[in-house]
């Protein structure tokens, strides 16, 4: 099974804030979710903005996080066909672009909607799809694995796909779900 790569952020501040979580999908279905540690000149405005409900404390990320660098060495094997797609290629853009620019990288990957994979069904009715799957699965929009996870589930109930069997569970990595209207 070869599914596209989603990915989503969760972000400090919508105006000015900094990515402190990013989820991304794999092609086969499983998907990795971290915190990020803030880069040195990220603190400088820290407290500047609002911080999102449900932001983590700056220590936990501090502690918890993973650096942007690991992130974006994990992402040269990961994302290495080019496209990323997301719900809100703004957002992914501003923080892709700050991430990479910590380290004077170009970005590596093409940031595209994920609407672009869903063409052939009624914007209203994915949209429904895509609330159905949230609410029997638990998921929240607002949290960027949740996000990730529901698209996973999206394309491959769309698609009729099923999940390949996990390779190492030790990075969040989650199969695919199998399709809702399936009898076991």
């Amino acid at each position: 099974m070869q599914l596209p790569v989603f990915i989503a952020f969760e972000v400090t501040d919508e105006d000015q804030g900094y990515p402190y979580s990013v989820a991304w999908s794999l092609k086969n279905g499983q998907y990795k979710s971290v915190l990020l540690k803030p880069e040195d000149a990220w603190l400088i405005d820290w407290d500047s903005g609002q911080n999102a409900a449900g932001a983590p404390p700056l220590q936990d990320l501090l502690d918890r996080g993973e650096t942007v660098l690991d992130v974006l060495k994990e992402w040269a094997e990961d994302l290495n066909d080019g496209e990323v797609y997301c719900e809100d290629p703004a957002l992914v853009e501003y923080c892709l672009d700050m991430m990479y620019d910590a380290y004077d990288k170009e970005v590596a990957a093409e940031v595209v909607p994920v609407s672009e994979l869903f063409t052939d069904i009624d914007p209203l009715d994915l949209d429904d799809q895509r609330r159905w799957i949230m609410d029997t699965e638990g998921l929240m929009a607002v949290q960027a694995e949740d996000s990730v996870r529901t698209f996973i589930h999206l394309y491959a109930q769309v698609h009729g796909l099923e999940p390949e069997p996990a390779d190492d569970e030790s990075d969040h990595e989650e199969d695919a779900p199998r399709d809702p209207n399936e009898d076991d």
